[in-house]
């Protein structure tokens, strides 16, 4: 009995000291001087079963602003994937549609997307042979705005930064940038990372919902998971009870720009908590069923130096277990480790890092797993 009572009275102590630990490592990583500021750091990791839940945030909103709060919100970029993938599942058990579908079955009505002449190669038109299952894990060929004409994209951004874009505004600039012949490959054959897969993935959610995108997710995640600081931005009204970290790409402050380009492929805004509400009940099959899960774990080759990937979903690895989740553009990850059942998910506020992100996940798991 005595022993018991001695464990009882050290165990939050142990806990106290892991916090103090983890505390340290991530505000030695904020830094308000450098070319690339690490203005703050949003950390989540939960391991139920150790009964371990770390959530905290350090550091500012800018330089000379207020602190930030663990409680605030992010842009999630391209973390968003996980959502509409998860929605398609949805589609499917619903048998209102087939991953091996062909997009065009669903696109072809839709005059501005003009889809018979949205995958060129080789001179060669490959837009009626792309497949659900390959926009959604990548496997199209086509190119992409962002990285194919990555700084054509960025002066046009930068022309008006208040610009709000639509699906149809992207699908004019991809033409306008001639990316509908620049595909990379015949669908299938290879694997490149292209938001544009998303854009389509996105379209063919509307048609067979018959609603926006946003209704979409909020009828069949964000209200279900009663995910209430989660919104889509830009294309809902904004849903905002604690600060909007500033989220910087070099020295440019992306959360003071319109970011409606990111649409299906990176459009919501979220909180650490609510994103690991999210990715337990995907693992824990609540929003898809264990078959469906299997299919978008069943990650596949990508290329040299590049993660494995599934349908909207990278397999990692951190503290030497396998992880599944998503990265976001603008400095986010959330993923869940179904080994340890241990989530993670932070907001680093900068994309071009000053440290080595891997090593800086790893140490902190190795203090919860």
């Amino acid at each position: 009995m005595r022993f018991l009572v001695f464990f009882v009275l050290l165990a939050p102590l142990l806990s106290f000291g892991q916090t103090d630990l983890i505390d340290s490592l991530v505000k030695a990583n904020i830094n308000h001087e450098s070319e690339n500021p690490i203005h703050s750091i949003l950390l989540y990791i939960e391991n139920l079963e150790k009964n371990v839940i770390y959530h905290e945030g350090f550091g500012k909103l800018d330089k000379d602003s207020e602190k930030v709060s663990k409680n605030d919100q992010f842009k999630i970029a391209s973390s968003t994937k996980l959502f509409v993938s998860t929605i398609i599942l949805q589609l499917a058990e619903e048998g209102k549609l087939n991953l091996d579908d062909k997009a065009y079955r669903y696109l072809k009505d839709l005059d501005y997307l003009d889809f018979d002449n949205f995958h060129i190669y080789k001179e060669k038109n490959y837009s009626k042979e792309i497949t659900i299952k390959q926009l959604l894990s990548h496997r199209s060929g086509l190119a992409d705005i962002f990285s194919d004409k990555q700084q054509e994209f960025f002066n046009y951004l930068l022309e008006d930064p208040s610009r709000q874009f639509s699906p149809k505004s992207i699908v004019e600039l991809y033409y306008k940038f001639n990316l509908n012949k620049a595909s990379h490959f015949d669908p299938s054959t290879g694997w490149i990372y292209s938001d544009m897969n998303y854009l389509l993935i996105g379209l063919i959610i509307e048609q067979i919902d018959q609603t926006t995108l946003s209704e979409s997710i909020r009828k069949r995640i964000l209200e279900p998971l009663k995910m209430s600081d989660t919104y889509f931005e830009f294309y809902e009204p904004r849903r905002q009870k604690n600060n909007l970290i500033n989220q910087y790409v070099g020295n440019v402050n992306f959360t003071k720009i319109n970011t409606s380009f990111d649409w299906s492929g990176g459009g919501l805004v979220s909180t650490n908590k609510d994103l690991a509400t999210f990715i337990t009940a995907l693992f824990n099959l609540k929003l898809i069923n264990g078959k469906s899960l299997q299919k978008m774990i069943d990650v596949q080759f990508t290329k040299d130096h590049e993660k494995r990937y599934g349908l909207g979903i990278y397999e990692s690895e951190y503290n030497g277990n396998i992880y599944y989740g998503h990265y976001g553009f603008y400095g986010t990850y959330v993923g869940y480790c179904p080994k340890t059942k241990t989530v993670i998910s932070y907001c680093i506020s900068q994309t071009n890092l000053t440290f080595n992100k891997n090593e800086f996940i790893n140490k902190t798991l190795t203090l919860v797993e």
